[in-house]
């Protein structure tokens, strides 16, 4: 089962200071969904590995810098050769009330993407459910083709966060004629049990098809194993 899940995973390196050879080498030895690294790697990344890149970039772990400079990352990150892109929802514009700003953001970074997949993080540990199904909501509204928890470098995942996106997404899809858009988990997600526990609450809210890397991702910097 470990060989599943990890098919179902980002695999990650966000340390400026990591070690993006190793990275890449252990990244190389396993089936993974993708991976995902800072711009600085994207291009490294892009010469030596074959499969899905994704890039944290928009000013990654934050999402509250000048929006030239974060639309000016994004570009740069999709030149040198990423595939997806995460980037971090303005988690204290939205706590403001700043919807408009909030709203501006996303349209904007959804139109730099272009046709590329764009992950929203949201940010969770930082917000209250209400302001999780906000943020949610809006990056739904504004494109995003998946909503992820966090960052984890401000904590992590939760189960009743799990169960509050699994089922706001299939609300989402019965409002819009099935449509699907995809849910990433991560922030201390660690362990194969860990991950399964998540699976069974996206399974309840969203059915076994929708377990799949299309529509689905763990976030982790460690093989699941």
């Amino acid at each position: 089962m470990p060989n599943a899940l990890l098919r179902l995973c980002d695999y990650t390196l966000l340390d400026p200071e990591g070690d993006i050879e190793a990275f890449l080498a252990e990244a190389s030895n396993h089936d993974f969904a993708a991976i995902c690294v800072l711009p600085m790697h994207v291009s490294i990344a892009r010469s030596k590995y074959a499969g899905t890149i994704v890039c944290a970039a928009g000013g990654f772990p934050n999402g509250d810098g000048p929006l030239h400079e974060r639309i000016a990352e994004v570009k740069q990150a999709i030149s040198e050769g990423a595939d997806e892109i995460d980037i971090v929802l303005d988690f204290d514009a939205l706590m403001d009330g700043e919807r408009d700003k909030v709203a501006t953001d996303l349209a904007q970074m959804r139109h730099v993407c272009g046709e590329k997949i764009l992950k929203v993080i949201l940010e969770t540990p930082e917000l209250d459910l209400s302001f999780v199904e906000l943020g949610a909501k809006l990056s739904l509204e504004f494109g995003a083709d998946f909503i992820k928890t966090c960052t984890g470098r401000r904590g992590g995942c939760t189960p009743l966060v799990a169960r509050t996106l699994a089922e706001l997404l299939a609300t989402w899809s019965h409002e819009n004629n099935g449509k699907a858009r995809g849910l990433k988990l991560s922030g201390g997600i660690r362990e194969p049990g860990q991950a399964e526990g998540y699976l069974d609450i996206v399974r309840t809210a969203l059915g076994d098809g929708f377990v799949h890397p299309a529509t689905f991702r763990f976030g982790t910097s460690r093989i699941l194993s």
